[in-house]
């Protein structure tokens, strides 16, 4: 009996192990998805005209910095401004259009949709003028930038794909936001 039941065993452990190896001879075992890669921070300042933060505000952007990962460097131009909507309480849809010109002269477009979501600490750090970080008021902040330019030197910017993570915001006035960029990369 003692043997029948340890030649069942091992019977079974092979069964599993050849089914395992079947499901996963497809690549299915490894979920690799694109490479990210960092491109650089985005920071805005001064933001006004909030609208009342009513359903739909328009949020001017008078000043930011772009500053490549490179160490290139760039300062917001007018026109810039958030056309942002109010989803539910604590969420944002982003809608960003903003001019940049980089230290050369270089002229570049940067938009982007996105979404905000505050936890629950933000209303407190909001009334505080404190800074809202990912988890500590900020539940969720990711953006998808693209960028267009005529720039010979920033050319290789109009055939990437960005990502923007929020890092840092201060929705008191003055009202202040970051990103970290990153570059998808794809990988095939």
């Amino acid at each position: 009996m003692y043997l029948i039941k340890s030649i069942f065993k091992i019977v079974s452990i092979i069964i599993i192990l050849i089914g395992l190896n079947k499901a996963y001879a497809d690549g299915h075992k490894s979920k690799k998805g694109p490479e990210l890669e960092y491109f650089g921070t985005l920071s805005y300042a001064d933001i006004t005209r909030i609208n009342d933060y009513k359903r739909n505000f328009i949020a001017d952007i008078h000043v930011g910095t772009l500053t490549l990962a490179n160490g290139d460097k760039g300062k917001v131009a007018s026109p810039c401004a958030d056309y942002g909507n109010v989803q539910k309480e604590r969420t944002l849809d982003l809608d960003v259009k903003c001019s940049i010109t980089m230290e050369d002269g270089s002229e570049l477009y940067i938009f982007y949709g996105g979404k905000q979501i505050m936890d629950e600490k933000s209303d407190q750090l909001i009334k505080d003028g404190k800074t809202l970080t990912p988890k500590n008021g900020i539940d969720y902040w990711i953006s998808a930038p693209l960028i267009r330019t005529s720039s010979e030197k920033y050319d290789y910017m109009n055939y990437i794909q960005l990502i923007g993570k929020g890092k840092k915001a201060i929705m008191a006035p003055p009202i202040s936001v970051t990103y970290d960029l990153y570059k998808v990369v794809y990988s095939k």
